[in-house]
């Protein structure tokens, strides 16, 4: 099911609001470090009344002499004085066309028009739609795939529609991890963005705003050096610091999950080091009443990718330095979003074998499971990893990663997504 279809069926129980900025409030916006992932909006308790959260919303400001529109997700209200309510409204990115009028100027149906026309805001005001016309609204800018990363994100941000088993939010997660162990915050701009044309890509829910001149919409995508998977790539962004690069790439259909079991694939060519992820979902306890566990239960689909997470023989000299050379691990996140973070875990590959076969990881019944308390601490934090892949104690060596190279190129086929994200020493030029 398309996030339009899904969005279309929420927005039926939810209806859209329709937000507009005057003057004033859009110069402030402008102003705001990170407006465009979290921006909040305190208006009277009757305003608000009427809104069924969390829903999308479509907001209109002013940018020099015309008009920008945005599509958001409004997560929830609260009250903060007698008389007003807060309003939160999180991750803003741009629509087309852009502004509500030209949005009304879509509609064919002359009823469906008449009512836009009436609930359209003044400047400063929020009106909340009809289901109906909520419905339509969605299809007809679903219409135009310029539109589909705002679907997406906001999709994302949806209670019980968003799923860690979610291609997006697993290349959100992905993404951010990728940008952490390179050594910058997940609200950085990036240098450059590329989007695919009527592509979906988890680059359209990273950091900040992504500014209208960084962000190129093109009909296809080249992935240097692996001209045979460049059309199933879907996104490409590049941040820049001091003499190094990061390159991160968003694919559909590779054969890297089917041939090495991995989601995430993290080429540090600074240290010479390839790490791969492996993403488990854990799932809540609910037999205990207190303090619940959180759950993996092993099944055929983790003994397979187990059995593909092999490299070839290497027969070359190894001279850099590992902690370890075993480029696998895994990450295991709580399904549970809490203070809307997803919890997680991770451990190797060998020491996931280990974990299988120790008679502590055997349940009440038998069955094998890892958890928290199984663990006991025993695992590596999402920063712990972060470092290590920094500084190049893990991985895979030079000689070995220069040998992968030529593998990623010959397994240019397959069925899931998948990021690659790509450190760069850049060469001086004369």
């Amino acid at each position: 099911m398309s996030a339009a279809v899904k969005i279309a069926k929420w927005v039926q129980k939810k209806p859209l609001i329709l937000i507009r900025f005057d003057e004033a409030m859009s110069e402030s916006f402008q102003n705001l470090q990170h407006g465009f992932e979290l921006l909040t909006l305190v208006k009277p308790h009757s305003v608000l009344l009427a809104i069924k959260l969390p829903t999308l919303c479509l907001l209109e400001m002013q940018e020099g002499d015309s008009t920008k529109c945005y599509m958001a997700t409004a997560t929830k209200k609260a009250a903060v004085s007698t008389f007003e309510s807060r309003l939160t409204i999180k991750k803003l990115r741009a629509l087309n066309p852009n502004s509500l009028q030209s949005i009304e100027a879509l509609l064919t149906d002359s009823r469906m028009k008449r009512l836009l026309g009436k609930r359209l805001p003044a400047q400063g005001a929020i009106t909340s739609l009809s289901p109906k016309l909520s419905v339509r609204l969605v299809e007809l800018l679903a219409a135009d795939s310029d539109n589909q990363s705002a679907l997406d994100t906001a999709l994302s941000l949806l209670p019980r529609l968003r799923r860690v088993t979610n291609t997006f939010w697993a290349q959100e997660d992905a993404i951010k991890s990728a940008m952490a162990a390179f050594g910058i915050r997940g609200s950085a701009i990036p240098d450059q963005v590329t989007l695919k044309k009527g592509a979906s890509s988890g680059l359209g829910l990273i950091g900040a705003h992504l500014f209208e001149d960084n962000v190129v919409h093109s009909d296809s995508l080249r992935f240097p050096g692996f001209d045979a998977i460049s059309a199933d790539v879907t996104g490409r962004a590049v941040f820049q610091r001091a003499d190094e690069r990061l390159v991160i790439y968003t694919a559909n259909k590779l054969p890297l999950e089917q041939m090495l079991g991995v989601d995430l694939i993290y080429i540090n060519e600074t240290r010479g080091n390839i790490v791969m992820l492996q993403y488990k979902m854990l799932e809540e306890d609910k037999q205990e009443s207190e303090n619940r566990d959180w759950l993996f239960r092993p099944d055929k689909q983790l003994r397979d990718e187990i059995a593909r997470m092999r490299l070839p023989d290497f027969d070359g000299s190894l001279s850099d330095y590992r902690l370890s050379r075993n480029p696998f691990f895994f990450k295991f996140v709580k399904r549970k979003i809490v203070d809307d973070t997803h919890q997680s875990f991770l451990v190797s590959l060998d020491h996931l074998n280990q974990i299988l076969a120790a008679p502590e990881a055997r349940g009440p019944k038998g069955g094998v499971r890892l958890s928290y308390k199984a663990l006991d601490g025993t695992y590596l934090r999402e920063a712990d990893m972060l470092s290590l892949i920094r500084s190049g104690y893990i991985g895979t060596h030079k000689a070995e990663t220069a040998a992968l190279a030529t593998i990623i190129q010959e397994a240019a086929r397959g069925s899931k997504a998948l990021v690659l994200a790509w450190q760069q020493k850049v060469q001086e030029t004369a």
